[in-house]
């Protein structure tokens, strides 16, 4: 029943926002009591934005086959890829409204959760192949469906692929479709946590649902991770025995579209939840070189006590359910372009954080991490920027956040806050866009 509170602060919502407060899950519902009042409701109604906004926001990763005209225009090569195609639109666009409509009621009752919905930001045909379903790099026909799952860098998005059999099976699979079968995807492997949640993923999701689940390394040996081992390391402090990436195959047949559709949205779900945002993170920085992962394992090298080659260093905070931090992932990439002499990183607060904590919120906090939350006035995420001093040691220089009912840190605000410490290097806006600086002023 709708209380006189919740009257008064429908009075001050636009008839878009009303609607999502009728659709708000119990938690939902819940924070919006406990968060939201008379004094923020105007703030939070002013940055949520549009449908079309939002949308915007989480389908950002543009380019490869999934936006080529070129790919559109090819032809299913039988009734089942045409069946299958149809289908597979019809869900992307379904769970594409359902992942806007998630974020938006996020952002209203200022709750964050992992977005269920938030799984694939794109579509296209697997294979391409000549009139009798034999792949040709120039055939006009397609093969299977291919689907882009959330990315950051469009030279290396991880896709999942639902593949017709002679057998009338699917086959579903990380990775796109080559002539020998399913390619895998890359994943970050360079620290214990990394690992760690790759061996829970493998073991307890991906393996116990039924798919074949192979770790392979550069040279295509498979790889078999020891929980207990990896944590003994890192107690230690030894070096992991692993290269900073692997290859992930995971595969299933199933016998129905629909039964196939479930599967693959099972695949990214499950990867997305041990990864989410540190897999675009990791991308960023596998394409631009100077965005990274924050972990124990690797402090020291992004923040040492010795004098640093870069210009600065710009941690970002987050947690991977964060519905603020989901708002923040293009312009993490953007930096990246804009200022490619400072080293950025995301810090997973969700994640073993011990050094971090006694580092950089002893830095912030004037000396007592224990104090830092006593500090700081934002909430995640948040940014901290070191710069070098005159003998080239990172130190600390400034913080920025913003309060949890105000819009979070945007491009607008960081770039003049950026350019008081680091070189603004423009855009290449044929290839890459407006430029910021220009949106911005």
């Amino acid at each position: 029943m709708e209380t006189s509170r919740e009257r008064q602060l429908m009075d001050k919502l636009s008839p878009q926002n009303r609607v999502l407060l009728a659709k708000m899950s119990m938690e939902e519902r819940f924070s919006f009591n406990e968060s939201v009042n008379l004094d923020n409701i105007g703030c939070i109604a002013s940055w949520i934005g549009t449908h079309e906004e939002v949308e915007g926001i989480l389908f950002w990763d543009k380019w490869g086959k999934y936006d080529d005209p070129a790919w559109k225009m090819l032809t299913p090569v039988d009734q089942i890829t045409e069946r299958l195609y149809g289908d597979v639109e019809n869900y992307y666009e379904h769970l594409k409204a359902e992942a806007v409509e998630i974020q938006m009621r996020s952002d209203l009752s200022l709750y964050s959760q992992f977005n269920s919905a938030l799984l694939f930001t794109g579509m296209a045909g697997a294979e391409r192949c000549n009139p009798e379903g034999v792949p040709d790099d120039q055939g006009a026909f397609f093969k299977g469906v291919e689907m882009r799952c959330i990315g950051s860098a469009e030279e290396n998005v991880n896709p999942i692929t639902i593949y017709p059999l002679a057998s009338g099976d699917f086959e579903i699979h990380f990775g796109s479709r080559s002539p020998i079968g399913p390619m895998g995807i890359q994943v970050y492997c360079g620290d214990s946590h990394s690992l760690l949640q790759l061996a829970r993923l493998i073991d307890k999701d991906l393996g116990r649902f039924g798919f074949e689940v192979a770790l392979r390394d550069s040279a295509g040996t498979s790889i078999k991770l020891d929980p207990r081992a990896i944590r003994g390391a890192a107690r230690r402090g030894e070096k992991l025995p692993y290269d900073p990436e692997h290859r992930l195959f995971a595969v299933m047949r199933v016998k129905g579209i629909e039964e196939a559709i479930e599967t693959a949205h099972f695949l990214s779900g499950s990867f997305y939840r041990r990864f989410g945002m540190e897999t675009e993170c990791y991308k960023i920085g596998r394409k631009y070189g100077n965005f990274f992962v924050m972990r124990d394992d690797n402090l020291l090298e992004l923040l040492p006590d010795a004098p640093v080659e870069k210009k600065g260093l710009v941690l970002f905070t987050a947690t991977l359910g964060c519905r603020r931090c989901r708002r923040e992932i293009e312009a993490f990439r953007n930096y990246a372009r804009l200022y490619p002499e400072v080293i950025f990183a995301i810090v997973n607060l969700n994640s073993p954080q011990t050094r971090f904590y006694e580092r950089v919120f002893a830095d912030m906090g004037g000396g007592d991490p224990r104090r830092f939350r006593d500090n700081p006035s934002g909430a995640t995420p948040f940014t901290i920027i070191y710069v070098p001093d005159e003998d080239g040691v990172l130190q600390f220089a400034e913080y920025y956040g913003t309060a949890k009912a105000e819009a979070p840190p945007t491009e607008k605000a960081c770039i003049p806050l950026f350019n008081k410490y680091f070189r603004y290097h423009p855009m290449d806006t044929e290839t890459m866009g407006p430029d910021p600086l220009a949106l911005h002023g």
